[in-house]
């Protein structure tokens, strides 16, 4: 027979691997979910656990401090809010974390910078009024095996970062400080020139008509000037209030250290019923061949 005629082999279809795999992926789930109790006793068994072990992990001390990072006004334009490092929540916690905040904490309360910044972090207090536009408070927590220094820790933290966000703000109170002392200046000066020309009208009685005149109309100058650095001085005192206690930055509680277990509860409950989730459907696929492992053979 030539080779042209001879039959060619068959050709086997190829499995569908995408069909076997829902299928021993349905059988996966099929039985996990007919062994369902055994999952939840491995989370259960593994959460227990995790807290024990938080228990147990010895105790170290936490301080927080909160912090009012400030809203700055725009001098112009009617006072508008403007953007500045204050009005970002990020920008605490990246000076709270930065090598040369950690090094000047460590330095002023004479702990070892990587012991202190394993336990330093941020986290920002949320409410309502954040949500149209006002600055939310920041809170900076230490966490170390110190009990005063801890507190120690985070308000000097606190108070590097007040510092630093209030760079426009401390500008403003300064100017706003000498605008102050130069209409007060002022304003005592003019009292004293409208205190000399009462003297002089009240003890000038041979002042001839026309000087009197004069007097007056310069006394009457000297008060209304009198009367306008008042209401200045009155502006300017409310501007410097609105920049200390609105616009600058400042620590609203100061921290103090308190007890806490080394290991967050919360979260070794959370990991130990997440493990205990992984050995239950582990469990619960292996438990037939265990079964029958087990059970004597019939000869």
């Amino acid at each position: 027979m030539r080779p042209e005629t001879e039959p060619r082999p068959r050709t086997r279809p190829l499995p569908d691997l995408d069909a076997e795999r829902e299928v021993d992926l349905g059988g996966y789930w099929r039985t996990i979910g007919a062994r369902w109790w055994i999952l939840l006793a491995a989370v259960v068994v593994g959460a227990l656990i995790g807290y024990f072990v938080s228990l147990g992990s010895g105790t170290v001390y936490r301080a927080k401090a909160t912090i009012y990072l400030g809203q700055p006004i725009s001098p112009f334009g009617g006072g508008g809010q403007i953007q500045s490092l204050g009005s970002n929540p990020s920008t605490a916690g990246q000076i709270a974390k930065a090598e040369s905040t950690i090094q000047e904490a460590a330095q002023h309360i004479g702990v070892p910078p990587g012991k202190l910044r394993r336990g330093v972090s941020t986290g920002t207090v949320a409410g309502a009024l954040t949500k149209v536009g006002q600055t939310p408070l920041v809170t900076v927590s230490v966490r170390g095996p110190w009990r005063d220094k801890t507190a120690q820790a985070a308000n000097v933290i606190a108070g590097i970062i007040v510092k630093d966000v209030s760079g426009y703000v401390d500008a403003k109170i300064s100017a706003l400080k000498d605008q102050e002392q130069a209409e007060v200046q002022e304003l005592a000066s003019t009292n004293s020139r409208v205190d000399e020309l009462q003297s002089a009208l009240t003890k000038g009685k041979g002042l001839s008509e026309a000087d009197r005149l004069s007097l007056l109309s310069v006394l009457g100058f000297a008060e209304q000037r009198r009367g306008e650095l008042v209401q200045q001085q009155t502006q300017t005192r409310e501007l410097l209030s609105v920049a200390v206690n609105v616009e600058r930055s400042q620590i609203v509680t100061r921290a103090a250290a308190v007890k806490v277990n080394a290991r967050s509860s919360k979260s070794s409950l959370a990991v130990g019923g997440l493990i205990g989730l992984i050995v239950g459907i582990a469990l619960a696929l292996l438990w037939d061949p265990l079964v029958q492992r087990r059970r004597p053979r019939v000869s």
